[in-house]
């Protein structure tokens, strides 16, 4: 519906801006050029505006990753080619960045939240076949998920807030050389030494 799709864009823009506290149903409406009458027969409140803005992003963003991988890509390139999508995502939508990062991830009715433990879980599930697969070493994959996931949350919010889409390049490559490289060099020098 495109009265719906206006209204979302028009909260989006104010959301980043202003946050979605101080965002009233009004100002949506003004942004939307439309009245809050109309506003208010497509959407019940601020509260559905959010629901329906933060899953429509999170679906594309799933969706994204999901068509950035082959299913023959090895595990860890899998995770690298989620990560580029993603980055490559939010440089496009840095109004969703905004909010994505600047909204406490239990509000917005714990969306976020959700989320971020379904970005974990995908991880891990890939580490998990890196592991069985000996491209690194054996450890906890869902602690390594969560360190790669949480890793590239925080630098997005750092980013963001200092450099904008031009900074949020820099991520994958960071992500590969400080966390993913070091493990598949561990293994190496792991399976070397127990060739001895």
């Amino acid at each position: 519906m495109r009265c719906k799709g206006e209204i979302i864009a028009a909260a989006l823009k104010l959301f980043a801006q202003q946050g979605i506290e101080k965002t009233s149903m009004k100002q949506i409406a003004d942004g939307a050029d439309m009245s809050v009458g109309k506003l208010y027969a497509c959407f019940q409140g601020k509260d559905e505006i959010i629901r329906a803005l933060l899953s429509d992003s999170m679906k594309s963003l799933q969706r994204i990753g999901d068509e950035a991988c082959r299913g023959t890509d090895a595990p860890l390139e899998q995770i690298r080619c989620r990560l580029v999508a993603a980055v490559d995502h939010f440089k496009a939508h840095l109004d969703f960045l905004v909010i994505y990062h600047n909204e406490s991830p239990m509000s917005c009715e714990g969306m976020i939240r959700e989320h971020i433990d379904a970005n974990i879980g995908t991880v891990a599930k890939l580490l998990a076949r890196a592991i069985d697969d000996g491209d690194i070493p054996p450890e906890d994959p869902y602690a390594l998920a969560a360190i790669v996931v949480g890793s590239v949350h925080e630098l997005m919010h750092a980013f963001a807030e200092r450099g904008g889409k031009d900074a949020l390049g820099a991520i994958p490559a960071i992500i590969d050389r400080i966390i993913i490289k070091p493990l598949e060099t561990r293994r190496q020098k792991d399976s070397g030494m127990e060739g001895r």
